[in-house]
């Protein structure tokens, strides 16, 4: 009886716990509501995909042709602002207007940071340029993401055309309906921006039309040219816009054509710390009326809200606290029942948590060839020393070069997540009042942009990878072609070297032909020589890839104008520069030699052959025959043959192939001709007497020849070899800061008209905050300004401008 209850009494818990689990699956599945499912697909897409964000210091804006432009570069994750130590290389380029590469280098990054200089060619023409700066990694996505910024040169050598003072006004004029479309029947709120040909924000006056010319609204500017008004499109009647400019010129323009049915949205502050975002819509009349919609919010790709609201009468309501919201830019979404996203629009929140940085001199006026006592503090919200990477620069202020005015908080936080040009960005930075926060809900609304597709990620659909980061260093890259049928094989072994160095790299073709060679340590311009196994592949050569970037963006430079009444400011620029380079410019052109690593790939050979200590042989095979013991010397088939002893097992047991031969570091495949090489250019030859691994290839037994000068000393390669002078990292230039200590420094008669006092790209604060340093003034007097640049290991971010003057004392 007892084991018939048991049985009984199993079956039943059985089954309870069955129904017991599969209520728990429909209550999980009943509790994945759409918002979280939205939610969960975003955050794995973001989890999923690393971006990085860049912001890059120059010493100044403004150069002329023939000075040097020094750089800071700050390598951030796109979403925390993080220094991200991911990418190893920089590319940074200097771009006219049509995207024509001027200037192009590659830096070297470490820890989130790296710093170079570009020379300004003498060759360019006076304009306005881009400065653009990304990582290979950045080149899977859009080039909207690259640093931008504008670089003004001119070119005093060169005649540049005057602005013609007779061409009339154009102005650019665009509308914005809030949450993207205007609807028939439903008020919106329509943000207006109107720029001149410059690209600089007018004021204006303007009223809203309709059919009948009556007015239904009046608006102007609040700041840069950007205004608001509220709007209805009313069925078949097409309103425009009159605007009175500056000048006295009237300008129409018509508004968005509105749409019969679909969604809007407004948003206002409903408190001081709460926003109302209220939904509207009118349906198709072949569709259902929505019952509910979602609104998601996510400050750069850090999930903030996901909530649900049902429509009543026509609308539904959500209520969001602004602490709820992260610091910086908030896209702010409308999903309809379905899950398609129907409006949007940003909410700028400015970061409270960034640094304070303070900057302090020991004067505030200077003579001439006086020293400056430099000392920075950097503190955070909570008045605590704060440790940052920072850079620093000293110039003169002109008409021409001025204060800059978008700093690396402006960027991270607000620029680099809008598109197109913010003027005057520090102004959304200023203490909070009305007009301030109705200029930034305006420039809010005339921006609507961000990092993914919400196609992709609904989709699941992860980006096309087509480019590796350079974690470990910079990646060439080329494709093997066959130079008889244009084919492009895989299977086929790449070899590359640098003559003199351990750049040896190897690499078999994949789809489509592709190599990649990955390289550490990689500077200046070597020499690099690419190469397939010509005794194996007689028709095929590589062809080197062009690593930078073939995608732009589609930012426009304003025009270039330079007026007739900066001539003699351009005068004394010039006359500065060319007496800095004549006296000075042998110090412009002392660079930090990196160590150039000439120990081979395979760093310890068994045996080293130093050929001087030895009688010298006028012939290869005699010195292999009669000093080498590990190398036998044969011919086959009319061809000589070299095979090495394998020392792994057996001594006595020889490799049946030919050994991997370098000479200089560079393979050589024919074993004729390196028999014929004059060994009287070898002073050292090292051998490798085992199977030696190197990436996919494998080698039995490795001869190496050392010239006596590294460089193959007239060694003929294989006519298919590709032979470059690559540009590889950047080599570090030293900054160079004359000193005036003592009288007779004081007192040389060699001029110093620099108008650059001081770059110091690495400044590190320590744990007290504090940096302090020390620089000269020059000869030149004028008002000059000290530049600073911060961020923190957490994010946190700072700059500052700090000015003082230099007068000429009367002897």
């Amino acid at each position: 009886m007892n084991i018939y209850f048991n049985l009984f009494f199993k079956r039943i818990m059985i089954k309870f716990f069955y129904c017991l689990l599969f209520a728990c699956i429909c209550k999980h599945t009943a509790a994945q509501k759409p918002e979280t499912e939205i939610e969960q697909k975003f955050d794995t897409n973001r989890k999923s995909t690393l971006q990085e964000k860049f912001f890059v210091h120059t010493d100044k804006d403004f150069y002329l042709a023939g000075e040097i432009c020094w750089f800071k570069i700050y390598a951030t994750d796109a979403f925390f602002h993080k220094p991200i130590d991911v990418s190893k290389v920089a590319y940074i380029e200097l771009l006219s207007n049509d995207n024509s590469p001027i200037l192009q280098s590659k830096i070297a990054l470490e820890k989130g940071s790296g710093h170079g200089s570009l020379t300004m060619p003498f060759t360019v023409n006076s304009g306005n340029y881009k400065l653009r700066v990304y990582t290979r990694w950045m080149k899977n996505f859009s080039a909207e993401y690259y640093f931008e910024k504008r670089i003004s040169i001119v070119n005093t050598q060169v005649i540049t055309a005057l602005p013609d003072t007779n061409l009339k006004a154009a102005y650019d004029i665009q509308f914005f309906p809030e949450g993207g479309n205007l609807v028939v029947g439903l008020e919106s709120k329509v943000a207006c921006r109107v720029v001149d040909q410059n690209g600089k924000g007018i004021a204006f006056n303007a009223s809203i039309v309709n059919n009948l010319q009556d007015t239904v609204v009046q608006f102007k500017p609040i700041k840069f040219g950007i205004g608001s008004f509220n709007f209805t499109p009313v069925s078949g009647q097409q309103a425009k816009a009159i605007f009175t400019m500056p000048n006295g010129i009237s300008v129409s323009k018509e508004l968005p054509i509105p749409y019969p049915y679909g969604y809007v949205m407004q948003l206002v502050t409903e408190r001081e710390n709460q926003l109302k975002i209220s939904v509207r819509f009118i349906a198709d009349q072949n569709e259902q009326a929505p019952l509910e919609v979602y609104l998601f919010a996510h400050t750069r790709g850090s999930v903030k809200k996901a909530l649900r609201a049902e429509f009543q009468n026509g609308i539904a309501f959500f209520m969001i606290d602004k602490d709820k919201l992260g610091e910086g830019i908030s896209h702010l979404t409308i999903f309809n029942s379905v899950h398609k996203p129907v409006c949007e629009r940003l909410f700028f929140k400015p970061p409270s948590q960034n640094i304070t940085v303070k900057i302090q001199t020991d004067a505030n006026f200077y003579d001439c060839r006086k020293k400056v006592t430099l000392q920075i503090n950097a503190m955070d919200e909570l008045n605590i020393p704060a440790k940052a990477d920072m850079s620093v620069a000293v110039y003169r202020l002109d008409s021409l070069q001025l204060a800059p005015n978008n700093g690396i908080s402006e960027y991270l936080w607000l620029s680099s997540d809008l598109l197109g040009n913010i003027e005057s960005p520090e102004y959304y930075f200023d203490t909070p009042s009305p007009t301030v926060n109705e200029a930034i809900d305006n420039l809010m609304l005339t921006n609507g942009w961000r990092r993914f597709k919400w196609e992709d990620i609904l989709q699941n659909k992860k980006p096309v990878i087509k480019f590796a980061p350079e974690y470990n260093g910079h990646i060439i890259t080329g494709k093997v072609v066959n130079s008889k049928t244009g084919d492009s094989p895989n299977s086929i072994n790449a070899y590359l070297s640098v003559p003199g160095t351990a750049h040896y790299r190897t690499s078999f073709s994949g789809a489509n032909g592709q190599v990649k060679f990955e390289q550490q340590h990689f500077y200046g311009t070597p020499v690099i020589i690419v190469q397939t196994n010509p005794e194996i592949d007689s028709a095929y050569h590589v062809e080197i890839d062009n690593p930078f970037s073939t995608e732009y963006s589609n930012r426009q430079l304003n025009p270039f104008q330079l007026p007739v009444k900066y001539a003699e400011i351009l005068l004394n620029q010039s006359i500065g520069m060319q007496v800095e380079n004549i006296y000075n410019g042998d110090k412009y052109k002392i660079f930090n030699l990196e160590s150039i690593d000439t120990n081979s790939f395979y760093q310890y050979p068994n045996e080293i052959y130093l050929l001087n200590n030895y009688v010298r042989f006028t012939s290869m095979e005699e010195v292999l025959r009669e000093y080498v013991a590990s190398v036998n010397v044969r011919k086959k088939g009319g061809r000589f043959f070299l095979s090495v002893f394998n020392d792994g097992q057996n001594y006595n047991e020889m490799f049946s192939t030919n050994p991997l031969v370098l000479l200089d570091g560079v393979p050589v495949f024919n074993m004729d001709k390196i028999m014929q090489y004059d060994p009287l250019k070898v002073r050292k030859l090292e051998t490798v007497t085992r199977k030696y691994f190197y990436g996919k290839t494998v080698s039995e037994g490795i001869v190496n020849m050392v010239t006596n000068k590294g460089d193959l000393e007239g060694f003929e390669l294989d006519s298919h070899a590709t032979v470059i002078d690559y540009e590889a990292l950047q080599l570090q230039r030293e900054f160079y800061s004359p000193i005036y200590e003592t009288t007779q420094q004081f007192n040389s008669h060699l001029p110093d008209f620099r108008n650059l006092l001081c770059w110091i790209p690495a400044v590190k604060t320590g744990t007290n905050g504090k940096y302090q340093n020390s620089f000269y003034t020059a000869d030149i007097p004028g008002k000059y300004v000290i530049v600073t640049q911060a961020l923190t290991a957490d994010g946190r971010t700072g700059s500052k401008n700090f000015f003082f003057e230099v007068k000429k004392s009367v002897q």
